[in-house]
């Protein structure tokens, strides 16, 4: 049996930048999110598995995950700050939409295309499980990048948000605690799975380039803030010098009347 092959640490960098910019919340990711939102909630409503596997394959969720993973094992606490508030406000916003839909969609009932996403926990979980795993190496291994797409599908995590906005409009707290019990399910068990591919591959050895690559930015950061402030201090200072010349001015034109 050939062993796991190993890539190299440039190679790792890539794919922690590729990670890290897949994941930011661009236009273009809302705007999928949104769209995938959308069609995923209509497949729901109207029983109809292929419109739900389309809308699943156009989510870009998945990156999110996948970086909240990555910045775990690198020990990047900006990483896993900033994936977990773009996890937490796509699924917000996907909740809210799919609640808006249902509330105008006409045939307003739990079908089983809904009540699946409210049962069967842990296989959901092992699912999650084998496609973070998946994806992860897939994303680290550029020859298999063409699977992406496929898992895409399996993972899980936008029809319970989805369910969640139905179950809110249809007033059903009882599916919507359990699509919300599905959906950490499946967002813990992507994690867990990606934690193993970047532990298995070795991401530790990253963890010095990226710390500095934090430092370097931190920097950057602040030297912008500081020149921000000393633009604004300067700014501030025109004002006052300026408004000093006025009063100056005033007070002269007074003693020359008085004269």
């Amino acid at each position: 049996m050939n062993k796991i092959p190993s890539i190299t640490k440039t190679q790792k960098n890539k794919v922690f930048n590729d990670l890290s910019q897949n994941s930011a919340p661009e236009f273009g990711f809302f705007l999928m999110l949104i769209l995938s939102a959308v069609i995923v909630t209509f497949g729901l409503l109207m029983e109809n598995v292929a419109i739900i596997i389309g809308g699943m394959l156009i989510a870009p969720i998945l990156w999110p995950a996948l970086s909240l993973a990555m910045g775990i094992k690198v020990s990047d606490l900006k990483l896993i700050e900033n994936s977990a508030k773009i996890i937490l406000k796509a699924s917000l916003l996907m909740i809210v939409i799919s609640a808006l839909i249902s509330l105008v969609f006409l045939e307003r009932s739990i079908n089983p295309e809904i009540a699946s996403r409210t049962t069967h926990f842990l296989s959901y979980f092992f699912v999650a499980l084998v496609s973070g795993v998946a994806a992860s190496y897939a994303f680290s291994s550029p020859r298999f990048s063409i699977v992406l797409p496929g898992v895409a599908i399996s993972v899980a995590l936008i029809p319970p948000l989805s369910v969640m906005g139905i179950s809110i409009s249809f007033l059903s707290w009882d599916i919507l605690v359990n699509s919300m019990g599905v959906f950490f399910l499946n967002l813990l068990g992507i994690i867990f799975g990606s934690l193993m591919v970047f532990s298995i591959l070795e991401f530790d050895e990253i963890k010095k380039e990226v710390k500095a690559k934090v430092k370097r930015e931190d920097k950057k950061q602040q030297e912008e803030k500081e020149e921000k402030e000393k633009e604004k201090d300067v700014k501030e200072i025109k004002k006052t010098l300026k408004e000093v010349g006025e009063i100056i001015e005033n007070n002269n034109k007074k003693s020359e009347k008085n004269e």
